[in-house]
């Protein structure tokens, strides 16, 4: 018989009330489990709280660190209950063990996270009226600094100080803008070496999205480029974020590897 208890203090950055410890009957310790609670609007407009979860934990103790983590997760989404949520986690591609545990959960493996190839438009795109596209400067620590936080404003994170002066430093990087009326509407950035490049990240503000801003930056971005004597495009995307999708329909994008799969459920 297994049961499930909370630390005493916070663990690994996790609130205990956020954090279990699976016991057996003899209170021994057979594994460990965290929901942590994301509020990301401006990354998935359509499901704006994402809990992720995970867990460590021998599998006759699974099932009952799951329904915990999975109660507790209803819980901090009653704390709003207007907005959609979901609970995710992930996995490898190769791990069926995993990917059936959660199956016969209730969970759906319906999403996932891929490296796409991207292809130039034979088109070429227009750029929309009032609109500009410009280079944005990150020479000083200040350009830089305010770059990262309009990305972090964004919910794009993943991207620090130092990864960024390391991207700086490859062949090809580029930094590129959409000015509507003299704001800032649009931006990417694209790194990579030699024949090839990756589309590091892209945001449009919000009162821009729905008007072919990001699809219109980006291939603008791939022309140049490609002038540049570029051939291969790559991006990593969600497959359950709609802005992306559009994007890998418009640059007719081929999935080249699968990186994870998303266990998870709306509540």
């Amino acid at each position: 018989m297994y049961h499930v208890i909370h630390p005493g203090t916070a663990t690994e950055g996790v609130p205990p009330e956020n954090f279990f410890i699976v016991q057996d009957e003899m209170n021994n310790q057979v594994g460990t489990g965290r929901v942590i609670y994301q509020f990301t609007p401006h990354a998935d407009p359509d499901v704006p709280i994402n809990m992720y979860f995970d867990m460590k934990c021998a599998l006759p103790g699974r099932y009952v660190l799951l329904g915990a983590l999975l109660a507790r997760a209803r819980q901090l989404r009653d704390a709003n209950p207007q907005a959609r949520a979901r609970v995710y986690t992930i996995v490898h591609p190769e791990d069926t063990e995993s990917q059936q545990f959660y199956t016969s959960s209730g969970l759906s493996l319906q999403h996932r996270e891929s490296v796409v190839t991207l292809h130039v438009p034979e088109a070429e795109g227009r750029v929309p009226m009032g609109c500009q596209i410009v280079s944005i400067p990150v020479n000083t620590p200040e350009e830089k600094l305010a770059f990262l936080s309009r990305l972090a404003a964004n919910d794009i994170r993943n991207i620090d100080f130092v990864l960024l002066q390391q991207f700086m430093r490859t062949s090809h990087f580029q930094l590129l803008g959409i000015l509507r009326e003299n704001q800032l509407a649009c931006e990417l950035m694209m790194v990579g070496n030699g024949d090839s490049v990756e589309l590091m990240s892209i945001y449009t503000h919000a009162q821009y999205r729905r008007q072919g801003l990001a699809r219109t930056l980006l291939q603008r971005s791939m022309t140049i480029l490609s002038m540049e004597g570029v051939k291969y495009f790559q991006a990593r995307i969600m497959t359950r974020s709609h802005p992306q999708m559009g994007l890998v329909r418009a640059f007719g994008a081929e999935e080249t590897e699968a990186i994870s799969v998303f266990p998870e459920m709306e509540l």
